[in-house]
């Protein structure tokens, strides 16, 4: 699935998010604090920031109503994130003998990240002069087994939730682990690995691998030990992160 289409499915998702609120799901007890109805409210008339505004105190929750909270927040962030008008966004400006991995390295922006943000169909086609949008991804991953939720953080900034589907193998790790690492990005093309300079690289399925042997994939890729996301989810966190991120897990 293309990135730029979840990336304009944003609204969509909202608008998932509205319907799931609009079910007065009052399930929990003590009832929603006041500010989800407001959230709710605000979602109803698309105005998502607003919404995430209200819900951000709760992001740091442990229980049911942080999960919502940042299922919320992080939709509104992530398109923030994989915007080229974000406001982190910089400038690089192309020179003699640069290269998009050079300039991936320099920027700490992955080439596939360059060419989605710069709307390069072919990774070699750079020109001297040319302005290069980019975004220094240094997040981190927060994993919470427990809740079935891995999250992307900027600092304190939540960034992006995502729903753990399944986990298939492997030993629990120790809570709080900090030493685990985005080891790889791999992108795939029914089943095929490609290159990260490929010009397909930006609507590939992509496979997240840590250091500590797990793999972030799609429930059709058999790798193990693994946490098992959507493939649309795996595809949009694969933009986000690049190697050496730090991997925390709850």
């Amino acid at each position: 699935m293309k990135l730029t289409n979840s990336i304009l499915g944003v609204a969509v998702c909202c608008s998932t998010i509205v319907a799931l609120y609009a079910q007065d799901n009052y399930s929990y007890w003590p009832r929603r604090p006041q500010e989800f109805e407001q959230a709710q409210l605000l979602l109803s008339q698309q105005k998502w920031a607003e919404a995430a505004y209200v819900l951000q105190p709760f992001v740091r929750d442990a229980d049911a109503f942080g999960s919502e909270a940042r299922a919320v927040v992080g939709r509104v962030n992530v398109a923030r994130y994989l915007s080229r008008m974000h406001p982190a966004s910089s400038v690089y400006i192309v020179r003699k003998g640069d290269s998009l991995p050079k300039v991936a390295v320099k920027t700490q922006c992955p080439v596939d990240l360059l060419m989605l943000y710069n709307g390069l169909t072919e990774p070699s086609a750079l020109k001297i002069g040319q302005k290069l949008v980019h975004i220094d991804m240094s997040l981190r991953i927060e994993i919470y087994e427990s809740l079935n939720e891995l999250t992307v953080w900027d600092k304190d900034v939540l960034v992006a939730s995502y729903k753990i589907l399944s986990r298939i193998g492997g030993a629990s790790e120790p809570s709080g682990e900090s030493d685990i690492k985005v080891s790889a990005r791999e992108s795939y093309i029914r089943g095929q690995r490609i290159p990260d300079n490929s010009s397909q690289t930006t609507v590939a399925d992509k496979l997240i691998r840590f250091s500590n042997g797990f793999v972030i994939s799609s429930p059709k890729v058999k790798n193990k030990p693994a946490l098992v996301l959507s493939q649309k989810d795996v595809n949009e966190l694969a933009f986000l992160v690049k190697e050496g991120n730090i991997v925390l897990w709850k």
